[in-house]
């Protein structure tokens, strides 16, 4: 598949520490289905929604990664403090700030200033959706379908 953010391509790879102290590298999810949440604290919508992607990371244990990169314009409060505050370091789900000289994971996934922003990776890494806007834990689920319907078991 050709390298980029729309439907049907391969998302580039990328590596980013979390704020728990670990690192996420794209290439080490494949096999899985990754939800990435672009989000802000600043966002009410975004922060909203947070929980639903912790709990669809129990959901689907060990079959989905999941991660909450946080937009590199921040706000007023620090995301890592913000984080802390909510009990969310508490979380499975990982949490990022994305590069500020870079914004090198929205650069890849094509993020914008308007957040909410999920994209949804097949188990081979493919875009099977990359959207602006809130979602609903029904959503989740469906795309989780949708995304594992998409990927041949075989190798």
């Amino acid at each position: 598949a050709h390298v980029g953010y729309e439907i049907g391509q391969q998302l580039a790879d990328f590596t980013t520490p979390t704020f728990d102290g670990g690192e996420f590298h794209l290439a080490d999810t494949r096999g899985k289905i990754v939800f990435i949440n672009f989000w802000g604290t600043y966002c009410t919508p975004c922060v909203q929604e947070l929980p639903d992607f912790e709990a669809l990371l129990h959901e689907h244990e060990g079959e989905v990664a999941v991660i909450a990169v946080h937009s590199s314009m921040t706000g007023e409060v620090e995301p890592q403090d913000y984080v802390k505050s909510k009990g969310w370091d508490k979380w499975t789900l990982p949490f990022a700030l994305d590069d500020e000289e870079e914004d090198t994971i929205f650069t890849i996934a094509n993020g914008g200033s308007t957040l909410p922003q999920t994209i949804v990776l097949n188990r081979r890494g493919e875009v099977v959706y990359n959207r602006v806007g809130s979602v609903t834990p029904e959503m989740l689920e469906a795309l989780y379908k949708q995304a594992d319907a998409e990927t041949p078991t075989a190798p």
